[in-house]
């Protein structure tokens, strides 16, 4: 895939996160009273229009009760880079604009966002991004080709920076990375590559552009050096290159990643939708382990989801039989939730109506044994809720209603 063709994707695809939006808003209003101290502060990203905005409300819970939209909320239109794509942790948030090379740090106050610290941050080709937080204090963003930048959210500086030392391939696009995360004193990168010239994969209409392998690097970390590669063909595009939607968890302490040939993210029709493993004390691709997903879904897609625990994962389904145009993404009702159970292999459907969302948006949130998560069905019922799964008791609850907005784009635990 030449990077002509990779960067119509990526702005048809940006274009789908962000426009997705309908519903009424007033503006917003100062609150006199600032928010009362809690235990856990959770933050709701609201898309609303008329007039057209996305909005941040944070709340003690997402468990009970209902809020507002109307009236009420950050005004974050102006701050947010695309799919609410903040990076949270201990009640601030951090926000990187590429357009503007910058990185700033806020703070939530009077249903407001309070610039704390901006800082220069450039990172080669940013303008798609990921994150992962390295520990409390160490935050890692890196792009989608592999620049990368470690800063110190405390001290608002960049400690480390480089790129990923992976291979080009003569004639092919990329590498392109999936995902980024430090484990047991190694840095685990996954990456796959574009190739314009794929063959045309056995559904109608249907293109491939990402190539039909997943790659993988182990460095030692922090120094980064002495890399281990693998590769695996059962499936493409590890992880997925849309920040904070779910590429990796840790189940027995194995590093898991989830792939996504997803026509929004490196699309290839022919290769499915799965999770590799890299063991622990081991630096390769576990040979012997790939758990199909979409063989178990009737060939359907998957992307995102949330790792409660107790080998419990939550994922999200697309149904293509629903999703018949590019816009059913964001305003058809085509996704389902399943829970994987690690330990027995068994996928088990979520009993709740087909929902509408944004699959690319960060809005499934994975806590202390529970899995948030938005199920929009207010063109068919006007509801709109939060849901939560408990890996502990396997209970499904419905939680905290929301009000005056069509769409969730993010769900955060900010304390």
């Amino acid at each position: 895939m030449n990077m002509t063709k990779f960067t119509i994707l990526a702005l048809a695809a940006l274009f789908i996160g962000t426009s997705v939006q309908s519903c009424k808003k007033s503006n917003t209003t100062d609150n006199p009273d600032p928010e009362p101290e809690t235990e856990k502060t959770f933050a709701v990203g609201g898309l609303v229009m008329d007039p057209d905005g996305t909005y941040l409300f944070q709340n003690s819970t997402l468990s009970t009760g209902e809020i507002s939209f109307l009236g009420k909320g950050a005004n974050v239109t102006s701050q947010e880079p695309g799919f609410l794509a903040f990076m949270a942790k201990d009640g601030y948030y951090y926000s990187y604009k590429s357009a503007e090379n910058t990185l700033s740090k806020y703070k939530y106050t009077n249903q407001k966002l309070e610039t704390v610290k901006v800082i220069p941050f450039v990172l080669a080709e940013g303008y798609r991004y990921n994150h992962q937080w390295i520990d409390n204090t160490n935050l890692l963003v890196y792009g989608y080709q592999g620049a990368y930048k470690i800063l110190n959210v405390e001290s608002m500086t960049v400690t480390k920076e480089g790129k990923f030392d992976l291979p080009t391939k003569a004639g092919l696009t990329g590498p392109i990375v999936g995902f980024a995360e430090v484990k047991d004193g190694k840095m685990h990168v996954g990456y796959w590559y574009g190739d314009e010239k794929y063959p045309v994969a056995v559904k109608p209409g249907k293109t491939n552009y990402a190539t039909g392998t997943a790659y993988f690097a182990v460095f030692d970390y922090p120094a980064m050096n002495n890399p281990v590669y693998s590769e695996d063909n059962r499936s493409t595009s590890p992880g997925n290159d849309r920040n904070g939607v779910l590429k990796t968890f840790r189940y027995n302490d194995d590093l898991y990643i989830l792939t996504s040939p997803f026509e929004m993210v490196a699309q290839n029709w022919d290769k499915p939708h799965g999770i590799y493993r890299i063991k622990k004390g081991t630096a390769v691709v576990d040979p012997n382990y790939f758990f199909n997903l979409s063989e178990k879904l009737n060939g359907d897609p998957v992307l995102g989801g949330g790792y409660a625990g107790n080998g419990k994962l939550l994922i999200r389904r697309i149904r293509m039989d629903k999703a018949l145009t590019w816009g059913s993404y964001g305003f058809g009702n085509v996704q389902e939730f399943h829970v994987l159970d690690m330990a027995t292999g068994t996928l088990s459907k979520l009993d709740l109506p087909l929902a509408k969302s944004q699959p690319t948006a960060p809005n499934i949130l994975a806590d202390d044994g529970k899995v948030y998560f938005p199920v929009n069905t207010k063109d068919i019922d006007g509801n709109f809720y939060i849901y939560s799964y408990d890996s502990a008791t396997g209970k499904l609850e419905r939680g905290i209603k929301v009000n005056d907005v069509d769409g969730v784009n993010g769900l955060f635990r900010t304390k």
